[in-house]
């Protein structure tokens, strides 16, 4: 079940992320994040592409983005925020089938975006230094779904906590005392953090991503991906 539910969460989360930055957006809100424009202008942009590029993998990643990468893309708070609540929300909602506190999710959420903030080891380099369509080498550790799924089926933890949930519920425990407990919910952080540390990725690999200058959420132009899609599909494992 929290296979299901986690790889599913990857899927939203390139479904959201494409939406919120440069996709394909039939369907999406005018004030999705991030608000670009994608006039081609004369105007030289802002910042480097390489950071431009590592910006968008970070957010399409695990929703969290480095301060100079973000300037770079031209992105504010309130964009970061509104696509980091759609990256995380499915990932809460994998932690919910067992009776955790807020506290619990939030720390597990956290763990989860450290662990693949570090992990994955995202960086850019520039390939091809060109006034109107610089090329971006993109290198990543992208997430191995094959493993992830069998480490998902025969994960000990997982098992362990998922009986000891069912033995507690057949002995008449409620969810809200289960949330109430420390000791369970010490149990099941530490269960859920070590499939966390099995999570497998893939060798590092790399494709290279074409930018293109665009209009920013701070009004000035900045670089971003031509194929925004590409970067959203290589950095969730779906290249």
């Amino acid at each position: 079940m929290f296979k299901k539910i986690l790889f599913g969460a990857l899927t939203i989360l390139l479904a959201l992320s494409l939406v919120g930055c440069g996709g394909k957006k039939d369907n999406a809100k005018k004030d999705d994040a991030p608000a670009q424009k994608t006039e081609e202008v004369a105007k030289t942009p802002e910042g480097s592409p390489d950071k431009a590029v590592l910006a968008y993998a970070q957010l399409y990643a695990y929703g969290v983005i480095e301060d100079e990468n973000m300037a770079a893309a031209g992105m504010t708070d309130k964009d970061v925020e509104k696509t980091q609540d759609q990256v995380i929300a499915p990932l809460i909602e994998s932690f919910k089938m067992y009776p955790l506190s807020d506290k619990s999710v939030e720390e597990m959420t956290a763990q989860y975006i450290a662990k693949l903030h570090t992990a994955m080891n995202i960086t850019a380099t520039v390939k091809k230094d060109d006034a109107t369509n610089p090329v971006v080498e993109l290198k990543a550790t992208t997430i191995n779904k094959e493993g992830a799924d069998k480490v998902a089926k025969e994960n000990e933890d997982l098992v362990a906590l998922g009986m000891a949930y069912g033995e507690l519920q057949a002995q008449g425990l409620t969810e809200e005392q289960l949330k109430a407990s420390d000791e369970f919910q010490q149990f099941a952080l530490e269960s859920i953090n070590n499939f966390i540390n099995e999570f497998p990725l893939n060798p590092e690999s790399s494709i290279e991503v074409t930018c293109k200058a665009v209009e920013g959420s701070d009004g000035k132009m900045h670089w971003a991906p031509e194929n925004p899609e590409a970067v959203a599909k290589f950095v969730t494992g779906q290249k």
